[in-house]
């Protein structure tokens, strides 16, 4: 057997989240190894929403602003124009003061991958991590090999393997299960049998305790559905089928249909232990009430970052620090976002989300604001100071 590798941080999953911890990291002068089952560019089940919230943070931790995201070709759309419905019936709508902006995740991911490569960190891709030990901080790949790390972080999302070394005291795999969404989406082609539209669509009540999107990109259109799932759900998939031939498009296409599960209010408020900390899809940090994840794969991996420079590598500390800034910051949000999808998404179902279409009507540019992270959730209904309300990560 061969000796044991070591180095000073070892990330299993190089997604956005890994990749800006790594780059981070390496930034400091850390010896970093950045391990992924995939080789990049590797194909991603996403949307590929950036919020105003995203390009602010990627230019504060990267010093990349929305004209370098454009010229290295990573927006591939922009949509200003929005609109919520109940089904076909509009029930909201409008102009984003600050226009979405749309990636394709495989180049994307690979985009933040070679910059954390660039900073000095090492890449082991292709082969997949089958061991995790916190205690020890190692872990073991399936072919054998096995690295020491003085600190470990799982970016490796869903079905993260470095999850399952939280102790079930920390970690309910049952509740994680009940917070999981299932999501079906498609990728329709700009062509004659869908009427082209520059709009970014949400469309509720196809399914019980979801929604379902259609957004437009430069070649095809995004269309897809999410949901949790209940004793008395029916079948996503028909839910899906429903909501295709309401907005013309043919489920011939089943075929193309591809499904992934969605983080959907399941984060961990206790994501460390011993030496590992958890960062992204692997904490479950997605917000539930749009499912946006790439903003919060970027924050935690900048706060998990930054707490481990700041304790130098010193586990407990670090531990602390990250968990404590990750509960005042995002999770905080993520709490409210939460309550509010029960009172102004799922609590309404029955009334036709009259309560949200009221809520669009009276209070567009507060929500609007909300969803871009330029105004908290947590004062939703309190007027904002136009400040950036952005927590300050990076």
């Amino acid at each position: 057997m061969s000796a044991l590798a070591t180095c000073d941080v070892a990330i299993i999953g190089a997604g956005p989240a890994g990749a800006t911890a790594a780059y981070l990291l390496a930034r400091q002068g850390y010896d970093v190894r950045l391990f992924d089952r995939r080789g990049f560019p590797r194909p991603k089940l996403c949307a590929g929403l950036l919020t105003w919230k995203s390009i602010d943070l990627l230019e504060r931790i990267f010093g990349q602003s929305l004209d370098r995201l454009k010229d290295h070709g990573l927006i591939v759309h922009t949509c200003r124009e929005y609109r919520i419905y109940y089904k076909m019936k509009e029930i909201g709508g409008g102009r984003l003061d600050f226009p979405f902006h749309f990636v394709e995740r495989p180049a994307y991911d690979h985009h933040w991958l070679r910059l954390a490569e660039r900073a000095g960190a090492k890449t082991i891709t292709g082969t997949a991590v089958t061991g995790v030990d916190a205690e020890a901080g190692r872990l073991t790949l399936a072919d054998g090999r096995a690295f020491g790390a003085r600190m470990l972080i799982g970016a490796d999302g869903v079905w993260s393997k470095a999850r399952r070394a939280l102790p079930e005291q920390i970690f309910n795999e049952r509740r994680w299960r009940a917070n999981l969404a299932a999501t079906i989406e498609i990728r329709h082609p700009n062509d004659s049998t869908l009427p082209p539209s520059e709009c970014a669509c949400l469309h509720f009540g196809y399914v019980p305790r979801g929604y379902a999107w259609s957004f437009p990109g430069r070649t095809a259109r995004t269309l897809g559905i999410a949901g949790l799932r209940t004793p008395r759900s029916g079948s996503i998939r028909k839910d899906f089928q429903t909501f295709l031939n309401s907005v013309g498009v043919a489920t011939d296409m089943e075929a193309c249909w591809k499904g992934s599960p969605l983080p959907y209010g399941n984060y961990l408020e206790q994501p460390v232990h011993r030496r590992l900390l958890l960062i992204g899809d692997a904490c479950g940090l997605a917000d539930p009430l749009l499912g946006e994840g790439i903003y919060y794969a970027h924050a935690s991996a900048s706060i998990a970052a930054t707490a481990m420079v700041e304790a130098n590598l010193e586990a407990g500390p670090a531990g602390r620090m990250y968990r404590e800034r990750l509960n005042r910051t995002l999770i905080r949000e993520l709490r409210w976002i939460k309550l509010w999808r029960t009172a102004l998404f799922f609590g309404g179902r029955l009334r036709r989300y009259r309560g949200l279409g009221l809520f669009c009507r009276l209070l567009p540019k507060r929500l609007e604001a909300a969803v871009q992270g330029r105004h908290p959730f947590s004062r939703l209904l309190l007027p904002g100071s136009g400040r950036n309300h952005n927590p300050q990560i990076g």
